[in-house]
């Protein structure tokens, strides 16, 4: 090796050992959210293969009238598990202008007591306004008394305020939650959950702070109503993707792009149980997973302890990004077709650590797996677990029985899991090695496969 080859690889290594040094101690932790039943098996086996130690547990929201804090909402902390403790978080909801009196601590006290009793930590979810923060930190000083360490989640632009002072010795460790920076902006595009610009000024500005500080970043996926004009109308809680794709009440406004999709209300309509008039609009926003990846590797190298990602995900929809594609956010949805010969159905299986994400552009709302055959074979079709089934022939619609193409549409799928078709029946001495397969809007398999025997 020449000296010039030597030399560089000698500054290969330490670089290496550099960025090795900056992410040392480094950790995904998660924020549980309004959550009663504990991580299953599956979860817990996930959450050791990616080293998570802490999940941040909410088990309730304290709400205060006067000097009164009141238990509004309650949730079961699990036990801590080998290697993975649950971290009990309190979100506080006030409106007094002065919230943390003597009078009004005791009972936050008193209620904090009852609802920690044997715990070693707790975290405050709290948006304390910037003229609270020293009265706030002084509350938390107070709390160690309760318990021996005390995290708080924080506001992105706290960075630049007093707070980095004020909780110095008040706060053992900050959840710093990198998103809803702003408003949306009135008559503008929603924002998106992740702006890359953004992050990168905020982890630029919290690397300056010196206290003990976590990178929380948005996994979730949230569904907001807008008035023509832009105002918000709130969020919507409970909702499902499909519903919101296939929507024939909802026309595209503006297609995905960085995790966000608009649509407008044709007619009156709901979303669930939320209302939605003609004219309103309907912003549906998950996390780029693009832009998530950059926020994670940003924040590796900064002095941050790690990142903590805020939901932890459960099985609906508005939980967002699946916990198998957070450990794995690297990773590209792959799909494969199987035939139970016994009850004539297929599924459609997401090999991948990916999922596959919501997307709709104009003219393309979500996928779809189609089958098609030279001639027509199909004599009935039932959707199963998709959101619909429909045959076509040379292009048009036409019914299942003339029809050489079933489409079985569907919104997303999560990484490692199956949607199945109802029963296709075949016309006598047909089979399915007559026929082809593939994924409508998904380029990557967009390409005619045969059906594997």
């Amino acid at each position: 090796m020449t000296r010039t080859g030597l030399q560089n690889c000698c500054l290969t290594l330490l670089l290496l050992s550099l960025g090795s040094a900056a992410a040392f101690g480094f950790d995904n932790e998660y924020w549980a959210w309004q959550r009663n039943e504990p991580p299953g098996a599956q979860e817990l086996a996930e959450l050791e293969a990616q080293g998570v130690r802490a999940i941040h547990w909410q088990i309730g929201e304290l709400f205060q009238s006067g000097a009164d804090w009141r238990w509004r909402a309650g949730f079961d902390l699990p036990p801590n598990v080998a290697g993975l403790r649950f971290v009990p978080v309190v979100r506080l909801e006030s409106r007094e202008r002065n919230p943390f009196t003597a009078q009004a601590n005791e009972s936050l006290f008193s209620a904090l007591a009852a609802a920690t009793r044997g715990a070693d930590g707790l975290q405050i979810d709290y948006d304390a306004p910037d003229r609270l923060l020293r009265d706030y930190a002084s509350t938390l000083r107070q709390l160690h008394k309760l318990v021996p360490r005390v995290t708080i989640t924080a506001l992105p632009h706290w960075a630049r305020s007093s707070a980095a002072r004020e909780f110095r010795g008040a706060a053992d460790e900050l959840l710093v939650m990198l998103y809803d920076f702003e408003p949306d902006p009135k008559g503008g595009p929603p924002l998106p959950l992740i702006v890359p610009d953004k992050i990168d000024r905020y982890l630029a500005e919290w690397n300056e702070v010196q206290i003990p500080w976590r990178v929380g970043l948005p996994v979730f996926a949230r569904l907001t109503v807008f008035d023509a004009d832009g105002k918000s109308r709130g969020h919507v809680r409970s909702w499902n993707w499909d519903d919101v794709c296939f929507s024939g009440a909802l026309e595209v406004v503006t297609p995905t792009g960085l995790g966000v999709t608009t649509l407008r209300a044709k007619r009156d309509t709901r979303v669930d149980n939320a209302a939605v008039r003609a004219g309103q609009l309907v912003t549906a926003r998950l996390s780029d997973r693009a832009a998530l990846l950059r926020a994670v590797s940003a924040a590796r190298r900064t002095k941050a302890l790690g990142v903590v990602f805020f939901r932890f995900p459960d099985s609906s929809d508005p939980s967002g990004w699946s916990l198998r594609q957070l450990g794995h956010l690297e990773a590209a949805p792959q799909f494969s077709i199987k035939v139970n010969s016994e009850t004539s159905e297929i599924e459609l299986m997401n090999n991948s650590d990916a999922d596959l994400e919501f997307s709709v552009i104009p003219g393309q709302r979500g996928y779809a797996l189609e089958i098609e055959a030279p001639a027509p074979v199909f004599r009935d079709a039932a959707e199963g677990e998709f959101w619909r089934v429909t045959g076509d022939a040379d292009g048009k619609p036409v019914p299942i029985p003339l029809a050489t193409r079933l489409t079985f549409r569907f919104s997303h799928l999560r990484a490692r899991q199956a949607l199945r078709t109802g029963p296709i029946r075949l016309a006598p001495a047909a089979s399915f090695s007559q026929a082809h397969w593939r994924i409508l809007n998904f380029a990557s398999q967009s390409q005619w496969q045969p059906i594997p025997p």
